[in-house]
């Protein structure tokens, strides 16, 4: 599960906007349920009710953050033009012919 700033800066990056809120909301069950929160906020049912709430595009962040604790989308999918460690590559990705 990236931390909340993972978060943000991929909201930020990917859809050109970021809720702290959207995040914190995700994640507001953790110290009272543990890794248990997900099955209450990481769900369609939650998505929803985020949507009602606070509107289509903090539907589309929790998405995403759903996709980040997934690793759906990962670091290097919004971190253009960063540097890259040598030998590093997509987790899942094909090694292709001969690797």
């Amino acid at each position: 599960m990236p931390a909340r700033r993972e978060h943000l800066k991929a909201a930020k990056v990917l859809l050109g906007y970021c809720d702290p809120l959207v995040h914190r909301l995700m994640d507001q069950a953790p110290d009272r349920l543990g890794l248990r929160h997900r099955y209450v906020t990481h769900n369609a049912e939650y998505l929803s009710a985020l949507e009602k709430l606070l509107g289509r595009e903090a539907r589309l962040e929790a998405t995403l953050h759903l996709l980040q604790d997934w690793r759906v989308v990962v670091e290097e999918d919004y971190r253009f033009g960063g540097p890259r460690l040598p030998g590093a590559r997509r987790q899942g990705a094909s090694a292709g012919p001969g690797g």
